[in-house]
């Protein structure tokens, strides 16, 4: 009876386990916007943390040390901005002319295949007569424009408003919050440290990817390498977005400085480096970051986007660590000892390295 007991009480924890976790699933793709912002501060303010602890050991108040990192950070955007503008106003004129004769090309394809003609009239004249409708149709695309701009700015507001107080109060936030973890600080301690790999990283596929498109540029004798490797490096810590936005602007460079054919190759190669090769690259860069196996890596990045999307794949790393290590820690427990051996009793033990058997 006591077994059957324990059995019922052990599966109505887990049951209990996974509707929390679900709950929580929900609440994410719910909040999604705000819950990125959140995320995305954490994550910058993990990574920061070394160099705002450094200055603070030099005496340098917190709150001064936490501006210094914002105004870092936005004078990157705002650097990162200014390229592509820059950029962008170098190669106008090569641009529209790019674009001109592409659509020039377009027209001459479809007039060869008899899809031009009186099809191209009629359309035309339809097109003039459903103007007003048209207009109608933009109106509302507008509004919905203006505010995914506004959630952009929101965003970024929050982002930057969370950065700086966790910059500023993160000590007293860790010890404040240590109460409520069952693991005490040893745990927040190495969830930090997970967090600070993953960035590591980001960083190599970063890198990859930057070094990808800059070889590809540089074959295909397309200029402003340079601005094309930083925006790309850059590109790839903003979620999803910023990789494919760096991507179209090397295309964009490359349709203005060699034409359409320049243009289709490096779209390719954009999309070798941001697709194919990266989602090769990404469990082994993961994994050496993290000390992880990369077939785990792979197998909890393809759980994530099932359950979360877009969200679940960026985090699928980092959560994948914090559960092996909350584990290797509840085993130790469980058997007296601390995980790594030879660590003191007030010291972090190093997460244990996960190594091909």
């Amino acid at each position: 009876m006591d077994a059957l007991r324990t059995i019922g009480s052990k599966a109505w924890a887990i049951v209990g386990i996974a509707l929390a976790a679900a709950v929580l699933v929900f609440l994410i793709i719910l909040l999604k916007p705000l819950v990125i912002a959140l995320i995305g501060a954490l994550i910058v303010s993990l990574a920061l943390s070394p160099a705002i602890e450094a200055l603070a050991r030099r005496g340098m108040r917190r709150g001064l040390c936490a501006t210094l990192g914002v105004l870092f950070l936005i004078a990157l955007g705002v650097g990162v901005f200014f390229l592509v503008v820059k950029g962008l106003a170098s190669q106008w004129s090569e641009l529209t002319q790019a674009l001109g004769k592409a659509v020039q090309r377009l027209h001459e394809i479809l007039t060869s295949l008899g899809v031009v003609g009186s099809n191209a009239e009629s359309a035309r004249d339809d097109l003039n007569d459903r103007t007003s409708t048209l207009v109608s149709g933009i109106l509302p695309a507008l509004g919905n424009l203006a505010g995914t701009t506004a959630s952009i700015f929101i965003g970024t507001f929050v982002f930057l408003f969370t950065t700086f107080f966790m910059l500023k109060d993160g000590p007293s936030m860790a010890r404040a919050a240590e109460p409520w973890m069952p693991l005490g600080r040893p745990w927040m301690d190495q969830v930090g440290r997970i967090i600070r790999g993953y960035v590591v990283g980001l960083t190599l596929l970063g890198a990859f990817n930057a070094a990808v498109v800059g070889l590809g540029a540089l074959f295909l004798g397309v200029p402003l390498i340079a601005t094309l490797v930083i925006i790309t490096l850059l590109g790839n810590y903003v979620p999803y977005l910023g990789a494919w936005v760096a991507g179209a602007y090397a295309v964009l460079i490359a349709l203005a400085s060699g034409g359409a054919k320049t243009a289709v190759i490096m779209m390719i190669v954009v999309f070798l480096a941001n697709g194919t090769l990266q989602t090769m690259l990404q469990p082994f860069a993961y994994g050496a970051a993290l000390r992880m196996r990369p077939l785990t890596i792979l197998l909890a990045t393809v759980v994530g986007g099932l359950v979360a999307g877009i969200l679940g794949v960026m985090l699928a790393a980092p959560a994948a660590a914090i559960i092996q290590h909350t584990v290797e820690l509840l085993r130790a427990r469980r058997d007296g000892g601390v995980p790594g051996g030879d660590a003191g009793p007030g010291d972090l033990p190093p997460l244990a390295v996960d190594t091909p058997g």
